[in-house]
């Protein structure tokens, strides 16, 4: 009995008498996995009967797994069907007002190189950027200034000091009461003059 294979082990080649029963089987190199004998049966391990010269081939094939990318807030890049060994470049790109913090594996890089040997998922997470809103303003008190998450709607609010008034914004606005959508670190100026009175 005359059994080979390439990408595996094949248990049971040798010589035996008329009639004997032997079982035979096929074990996959890592990565690989049984298909069939070259006779067409499909059990890696089985039973045969020796009558005559027999000659068997084990086919085996290379594992393709399935490499998932989650990301709620961001696009990611690699994801699809790869065969066991494959390098595979991994990244993602956070969503405006978004920062990754880490992979689900604990891994830290933004984009990376992983080596598929299974099947494998992986989510992205995020933190959400913080941003900064600054008020100046010389002879008024101010509302609104501080640290806040990208996409926070805030409320300005200028008072100024007896004697004082409000002219406007530095970015043409008017309005000494208004609200913004924070999308960056902002800069604003209160212009304050004083109060002429005409005697």
């Amino acid at each position: 009995v005359e059994l080979n294979g390439e990408y595996g082990t094949i248990i049971g080649s040798g010589e035996y008498e008329y009639g004997s029963t032997i079982e035979v089987e096929a074990i996959a190199d890592e990565g690989y996995h049984f298909v069939r004998w070259s006779d067409g049966v499909v059990d890696a391990v089985r039973t045969i009967n020796v009558t005559s010269d027999i000659t068997l081939v084990a086919e085996f094939a290379i594992n393709v797994y399935r490499v998932e990318l989650i990301a709620e807030n961001g696009v990611v890049v690699g994801a699809g069907e790869y065969t066991h060994g494959t390098e595979v470049e991994i990244s993602v790109t956070p969503n405006d007002g978004y920062r990754f913090v880490r992979w689900s594996d604990g891994e830290t890089e933004a984009t990376r190189t992983i080596v598929v040997t299974s099947d494998v998922s992986l989510k992205a997470e995020f933190a959400v950027e913080v941003m900064r809103v600054e008020i100046e303003a010389e002879n008024a008190i101010v509302v609104g200034a501080g640290e806040y998450a990208y996409g926070s709607i805030v409320t300005l609010v200028v008072i100024p000091n007896e004697g004082y008034q409000f002219v406007g914004w530095s970015d043409g606005e008017t309005n000494s009461t208004r609200t913004i959508n924070v999308t960056s670190d902002t800069l604003l100026i209160a212009e304050i003059t004083p109060i002429i009175y005409l005697v």
